[in-house]
């Protein structure tokens, strides 16, 4: 086992996570690896120790154990602001006396005990070895520069504790930022530009402690493996238009993906038939059930069915980089989606999303009871519209998923969710209803609105029925289930 042992001589951790929420602890894997990849460029950026860092960010997300205890400090001082570091633009606009000023935060971690440990399952060779110890002798600190830690590899230690350690679980409450293969090219690439990094994958750990739990769970997969793009600006389209805004995103997509298109990604089969394996599914972000939720369309999230081998799984990561790319000066991936005549929507890909409806965990939990935030379509028209007949094909768009049959299912036009829109618009309204596009095989589809309760819990997300991979019977947990 490959362990690395990171000792903070100053008992305290300054850093905080990307989007400035709340202090960083645990130490996330990526930060610990940008901090031997710092220690690289300081130290001459040698060839092997180029290859060492390949080696180790092309490893599986490692365990990591840190106090289960911890301190959060900040100054309680007035609020200081500061001109940025990194400022471009004219000369006069990157003098200091010219520059805005932004609120610096005063941040720390105060755990337990100073001694963190990171470790993979994996074996270096000596080559790799030698080098790494080389890295972790020159490396000085860990997130803020006056977070002093000694960094020391170790090849021979047993395996970290269950009870003491964070651990990648997909089931997993925590997000921890991880490297991955081409972090390095990425670092430098920014570097060379003076941009600033932006982090690119986050891993679900589970807590020191908890327990795992094997629960129900559908084909489509959790929170790893959902790509969020929010709303920054441009036309923001009306949910009503979700089948419009999804067939335009997923043929936006496919338009950048690599020839011949994975049928993953493209959602039919070679033959021009309809794919018989799950595949990639595009679903409304919407804010609703909340207390005041209004309905609104605040992003888009592509997501991967569960089960996906890696060559379709980089094909579709990749189409979607395309999609999304970083422009010059830049630190966040942005796109445009082009919708109805001359109107664009502006979406960015939010790996830490900055709204609770944007993040994947929301519909990821675990839950008994289920309310859909999208009408689920039908297969089929029931006969003589028989609510017994309904349920049975509601049961079976559960059972076609990979989850048990609910032990209760309710029918309705109206959501359960507030702020949702309604299977049909009500009698009398002025409201619209949704629409199709002309050639859509989901036009015309019975629409239904649904409360599931199941006998045991099950993990979400769910996605019933005919239009589930276009964003529709997308289902929202109504009680949580603790870990």
């Amino acid at each position: 086992m490959l362990t690395l042992e990171v000792e903070l001589l100053t008992s305290v951790y300054r850093a905080t996570l990307p989007d400035g929420s709340e202090a960083e602890w645990p130490p996330h894997p990526e930060r610990i690896y940008c901090a031997l990849v710092q220690a690289w460029g300081d130290g001459g950026r040698i060839a092997s120790e180029r290859q060492a860092l390949e080696w180790l960010e092309s490893l599986d997300p490692p365990m990591v154990q840190a106090s289960a205890t911890w301190e959060i400090w900040q100054r309680d001082a007035p609020t200081v602001y500061v001109p940025p570091n990194d400022m471009k633009g004219s000369a006069p606009d990157v003098l200091p006396e010219k520059r805005i000023r932004q609120a610096r935060i005063f941040r720390a971690v105060a755990p337990g005990s100073p001694l963190v440990k990171v470790q993979w399952a994996a074996t270096p060779t000596p080559q790799v070895r030698e080098s790494l110890v080389q890295l972790s002798a020159r490396t000085a600190c860990l997130g803020h520069s006056s977070s002093l830690a000694r960094f020391n590899f170790r090849f021979d230690d047993p395996p970290l504790s269950a009870e003491l350690s964070w651990q990648p679980d997909s089931q997993g409450t925590k997000r921890l930022r991880a490297p991955y293969r081409g972090r390095l090219a990425d670092l430098e690439s920014w570097f060379s530009t003076e941009a600033r990094p932006v982090p690119r994958w986050a891993v679900s750990y589970r807590e020191p402690g908890a327990v795992a739990r094997t629960l129900p769970q559908s084909v489509f997969a959790g929170p790893d493996s959902w790509f969020v793009f929010e709303d920054v600006g441009g036309f923001r389209p009306d949910p009503l238009a979700l089948a419009h805004v999804t067939t335009r995103m997923r043929g936006a997509i496919v338009s950048l993906a690599k020839q011949p298109v994975t049928e993953i990604l493209l959602g039919h089969a070679s033959n021009g038939g309809p794919s018989q394996r799950p595949h990639v599914a595009i679903v409304p972000l919407l804010n609703v059930g909340w207390p005041y939720s209004t309905g609104d369309l605040l992003g888009l999230a592509v997501v991967l069915p569960r089960y996906l081998g890696d060559e379709d799984r980089q094909a579709v990561i990749s189409a979607l980089a395309s999609f999304a790319s970083f422009s010059e000066g830049s630190d966040t991936a942005s796109a445009r989606l082009n919708l109805f005549g001359q109107e664009t929507w502006h979406l960015e890909r939010a790996l830490f999303p900055s709204r609770a409806s944007l993040k994947p965990s929301r519909w990821c939990r675990a839950a008994r009871r289920w309310a859909s935030a999208t009408p689920v379509l039908l297969d089929r028209f029931p006969e003589k519209d028989s609510p017994t007949e309904e349920a049975a094909l509601i049961a079976a768009a559960c059972r076609h998923i990979g989850l048990p049959e609910p032990g209760r299912i309710e029918i309705h036009k109206h959501s359960a969710l507030k702020g949702a829109q309604s299977a049909y618009p009500a009698r009398g309204s002025r409201g619209g209803d949704w629409t199709f596009p002309a050639d859509s095989k989901l036009k015309g589809r019975p629409r239904r609105h649904v409360v599931l309760e199941f006998e045991e819990s099950v993990r979400g997300p769910i996605l019933l029925g005919a239009g589930r991979y276009y964003g529709f019977g997308m289902c929202l947990p109504l009680e949580d289930e603790p870990l």
